[in-house]
C-alpha cells in the first residue's frame, strides 16, 4: 500500500490531480490503483488527491541552519567570554525532551519499541518521570 501512494506522489508523469481506487478482490486482498475496480473486484473507497509539489526534505536544510548558528556562535564567542550559565532542573528536562523529539525525528517510522523505551527512559531518568 505504501508503495504504490509513494510511486504515485513521486512519478512526474502522475503529478496531476486524480483519484486513487481501493478495490477489494473476491479473497478479501486490497489493491490500490489509478484506474477503477475490475469485474471481479468491489471498490471501496476512491481517495481523491493533489500532488504536493517536490520540496526540500527537511533533513537536507537542517545542516545550513546549524552551521549558520554555529557560525554566529563563534563570532560571539570571539567578543566576549563566555560565563557558564547554571542549569536548573527544568532546563535539563526541557533539553532532554528535545533531545528526544531529535532523535524521533531522525528515527522517523523505522522506530521501535525498543528505541521508544531506551529514548522515553533517558528524558524519565532526567525529569523524574515526565
Amino acid at each position: 500500500m505504501r508503495i504504490v501512494l509513494m510511486l504515485l506522489c513521486l512519478c512526474p508523469a502522475l503529478a496531476q490531480a486524480g483519484n486513487l481506487y481501493r478495490c477489494i478482490g473476491p479473497a478479501g486482498q486490497v489493491s490500490y490503483q489509478s484506474a477503477a475496480c475490475a469485474s471481479g473486484q468491489h471498490t471501496d473507497r476512491i481517495i481523491e488527491y493533489v500532488p504536493v509539489p517536490d520540496s526540500m526534505p527537511l533533513s537536507a536544510e537542517r545542516p545550513n541552519a546549524r552551521a549558520t548558528r554555529a557560525n554566529s556562535r563563534a563570532a560571539t564567542a570571539s567578543r566576549q567570554p563566555m560565563a557558564k550559565p547554571q542549569q536548573t532542573q527544568s532546563s535539563r528536562c526541557a533539553q532532554a525532551k528535545a533531545k528526544r523529539v531529535q532523535q524521533l525525528e531522525r528515527l522517523g517510522m523505522r522506530r521501535t519499541f525498543d528505541d521508544l523505551s531506551k529514548i522515553d527512559a533517558a528524558v524519565r531518568a532526567v525529569c523524574n518521570g515526565y
